[in-house]
């Protein structure tokens, strides 16, 4: 029998496959509508402000929907999407398809962080890290695949096309016969709004996670077109900075649980972000290919473990329902993330895409002033059950 923490595992891997091989292959994208950085930001800033609508508004119709149909029905619409983006040789369209596709995803960002949650509670002991480092591994094989798929010339539209069944088809095969885990015995009886707001709880986790996530959003939207346009290489060697990230990304997560058990959040979390602070600044100077490439290495390691960490903790807070707590830091958290494509692509085309790089630095530095706020209850009062 399939263990739950198994299947989850694997949702995460197949969601972020799917979004990482549309995004695996921006820089194809950008050539094929023929548009300038500024404008491929906006595109980008269409996925967050779908992701945006959802996160405000979701969390009720998951609540009623359920986790698994969640699963199954937001995978199946954004492979579909992102067909529609692969083959767009009209910037409208595109558009269009990205923002309902940024609502596909804010529907599976709720689903999938409240499921993981709940299952921690049930079983005892932290997954959370591990859950977005499969989500990470599924990103690295995204990234390797489309790096593959530009050094043989595949057309973003037939990639999209072949990623399709492996999304739609793993996900049925994961869930099928999946028992999802039970709400948490000390959630809040609080009726889920529809307006998730934020209380100064979540704001506070929100400025931690604030530079973490425009640094994560940065490697992952931009790193293959700074290769482009910074060093004279092929295509493959291009997507090797987004392949780097993703792939120490999902390493860090993947075995950082225990090392956050034995040294705090607290700690690993300042640690983390000073990490991604000299990784952000080695990107912004790199003068060589090898040193870029680790610049990005050091990004993908910092900034990995910061928003997983903070969705616990909003999580477990237990003043509201989990899925009101997650869905009020992902919505305003991407408020920031919201603006930050669109911002980076008119920084990169008015100062240079290095230059893009550098702009999160001030909010790292804030997210460590408040990285204290993610201490908070362990599992050690947890009971086990044998059930899942």
């Amino acid at each position: 029998m399939i263990k739950a923490q198994h299947r989850i595992y694997a949702i995460f891997f197949l969601f972020s496959f799917g979004l990482g091989s549309m995004l695996s292959r921006l820089a194809d994208i950008q050539e094929q509508l023929n548009i300038a950085e500024g404008l491929l930001g906006l595109a980008l800033m269409g996925s967050s402000f779908g992701m945006l609508i959802f996160l405000t508004f979701g969390a009720p119709l998951i609540e009623r929907f359920g986790t698994k149909n969640t699963f199954l029905f937001a995978n199946l619409a954004m492979a579909t999407l992102y067909i529609v983006v692969g083959g767009s040789t009209n910037y409208a369209l595109m558009v269009i398809a990205i923002f309902v596709g940024g609502m596909s995803v804010g529907a599976m960002e709720i689903s999938i962080n409240v499921e993981a949650d709940r299952l921690e509670a049930h079983i005892g002991r932290r997954i959370m890290n591990r859950c977005h480092g499969f989500w990470s591994f599924g990103f690295f094989a995204a990234a390797l695949l489309g790096g593959l798929m530009r050094h043989f010339d595949v057309a973003p539209l037939m990639h999209m096309i072949m990623a399709f069944p492996i999304v739609v088809f793993g996900t049925v095969l994961t869930v099928f016969g999946q028992l999802m885990a039970p709400e948490k015995p000390d959630a809040s009886l609080e009726k889920t709004s529809i307006f998730t707001r934020p209380t100064p709880f979540i704001l506070t986790l929100c400025a931690v996670s604030f530079g973490a996530l425009i640094a994560e959003g940065a490697g992952i939207d931009w790193s293959t077109i700074y290769m482009r346009d910074s060093f004279e290489i092929g295509e493959f060697a291009q997507s090797t900075s987004l392949i780097a990230f993703t792939l120490v990304m999902a390493l860090t997560r993947f075995f950082a649980d225990p090392i956050v058990e034995r040294f705090g959040t607290v700690i690993m979390a300042r640690i983390s972000l000073l990490i991604t602070i000299v990784g952000v600044a080695l990107v912004g100077v790199a003068p060589t290919f090898w040193l870029a490439v680790l610049g990005f290495m050091l990004l993908g390691m910092g900034s990995s473990i910061i928003y997983p960490l903070a969705v616990s903790a909003a999580a477990r807070r237990g003043d509201r329902s989990a899925s009101t707590n997650v869905a009020s830091l992902a919505q305003t958290a991407f408020l920031v993330f919201f603006i930050g494509p669109a911002s980076l692509g008119f920084i990169a085309e008015a100062f240079g895409i290095r230059m893009a790089f550098l702009a999160p630095l001030p909010l790292l530095i804030l997210g460590l002033i408040f990285a204290g706020a993610l201490g908070g209850r362990s599992f050690s009062g947890t009971q086990k059950s044998p059930k899942l």
